[in-house]
């Protein structure tokens, strides 16, 4: 099994470096951590997965650069040398988002998404019968409502979907969050 982490906007491929290694190392796995491909103009070192744009009192995503993060993580991780059954892709905040999109679309492990948000401009299909699960911090201050219940577009396509408040986590406090991936792993 591998895990394949995916930042959130503004950070890069080092982000909860050491808690990736604890969980890798308690369920006998491999990780390995994706850095996106769209430099942060805020935060220089940094990188997201999209640009967003104000759109109808919320924040869209740029679709362009939504589609191509998305083609660039499933090549990625059909490059690894895992069968896709093996892998477990987890997200965090942006990250979670493309998490969720990709296992959509390929027959994965597993994906978590932790404080994640799935724009509301784009359409999705499920393609899989991937487990999908929604880890929302119950301390997330950082998204707001609309963006926290946007997991419900997966009902709506007919996904293997799971939904866990996790108790003292924030937005980038995240620890409990990781701890709850690893219960539902092992």
């Amino acid at each position: 099994m591998i895990l394949v982490f995916l930042h959130g906007k503004g950070a890069n491929e080092e982000a909860y470096n050491e808690q990736l290694k604890v969980l890798a190392e308690n369920l006998s796995a491999q990780y390995v951590s994706l850095r996106a491909p769209f430099s942060c103009v805020e935060k220089k070192g940094k990188y997201l997965w999209f640009n967003k744009f104000l759109q109808n009192n919320r924040r869209d995503a740029v679709k362009e650069e939504y589609a191509q993060s998305l083609s660039y993580i499933k090549n990625e991780i059909q490059k690894l040398s895992y069968p896709l059954t093996e892998v477990v892709l987890i997200g965090h905040s942006q990250g979670g988002g493309m998490a969720v999109s990709v296992g959509l679309e390929l027959k994965l492990k597993a994906v978590f998404s932790i404080c994640g948000d799935l724009p509301y401009n784009l359409e999705y299909k499920n393609l899989t019968d991937t487990s999908i699960y929604w880890l929302e911090g119950a301390d997330d201050v950082y998204i707001d409502d609309d963006r926290k219940k946007s997991y419900k577009m997966l009902t709506d396509v007919g996904a293997d979907f799971n939904y866990k408040l996790v108790d003292n986590c924030t937005h980038t406090e995240i620890d409990n969050a990781f701890l709850e991936i690893e219960n539902n792993l092992k």
